[in-house]
């Protein structure tokens, strides 16, 4: 896989919430290959750690 960097330009969130979402979004692109999958895990895991 090649490297990928993510860039935050505007968040309304805290820097923990902020860098469990990249490593949420890191976990789901290295895991699945269409994006409806990619989406599904991020929306679980950020659903998790958000609790809400």
């Amino acid at each position: 896989m090649r490297d990928r960097k993510a860039v935050i330009k505007n968040a309304d969130m805290s820097e923990e919430m902020q860098q469990g979402s990249v490593e949420c979004a890191t976990q789901a692109l290295e895991k699945y290959n269409i994006e409806k999958d990619i989406a599904a895990h991020i929306k679980k895991q950020l659903f998790l750690l958000k609790g809400s």
